[in-house]
């Protein structure tokens, strides 16, 4: 028997069983974003070394995976993309401050072409309800793109370290509120009992 009612979602079940744990994750990934932002050059090397192994991995797979197909141009073709997979990684291993100021080219022009979309896409959701927060989201994405790039080589210093600092502290505040949030929706640490 269980204080809690047979109807809980299994979502909030799993979240209620391990809740402390995500509080304790949620809090370390916190402390391990704060350090990400104020350290942001040696985190962009991370960021780097991170995606580089991560090239390297996908690259031996998709080498594996190329003989799988069944011609040979698909297999020539596999073995090229894991070439170029394997090349950038290596490359991203081998220098890796060069890689970091790459990937923050690579981050400016990819949010100056988000914040285009958003923005073409509000105007023409103009009518509905909401437009105006995708406009906001597509400038905020233009303005952030635009001072990578403004800035650059200065921005490869510190961009990747910081954009990854707030992301791993947004996930960490996360995994702390969603806890409490369903632990304060199923009345748990409160001195209120749910019915047997």
């Amino acid at each position: 028997m269980t204080l809690y009612s047979d109807h809980e979602p299994p979502l909030a079940s799993t979240i209620r069983r391990s809740r402390n744990l995500l509080i304790a994750t949620g809090i370390a990934m916190i402390l391990a974003g704060a350090a990400a932002i104020a350290f942001p050059y040696f985190s962009s090397l991370g960021v780097t070394v991170c995606v580089g192994l991560m090239l390297i991995v996908g690259g031996i797979a998709q080498g594996i995976g190329a003989f799988g197909y069944p011609r040979w141009t698909g297999i020539a073709l596999g073995l090229i993309f894991a070439a170029f997979g394997l090349i950038a990684g290596g490359y991203l291993l081998v220098r890796p401050a060069e890689g970091v100021f790459v990937l923050t080219v690579i981050a400016a022009a990819f949010f100056l072409a988000e914040g285009i979309v958003k923005t073409v896409l509000s105007l023409q959701m103009r009518p509905f309800a909401g437009w105006a927060w995708i406009l906001f989201d597509g400038i905020a994405s233009m303005v952030l793109g635009g001072l990578l790039w403004w800035q650059l080589p200065s921005s490869a210093l510190w961009a990747l370290g910081v954009l990854a600092g707030i992301r791993i502290m947004v996930s960490g505040w996360t995994l702390v509120i969603v806890p409490l949030a369903v632990g304060a929706a199923l009345g748990i640490g409160s001195s209120t009992r749910h019915p047997i």
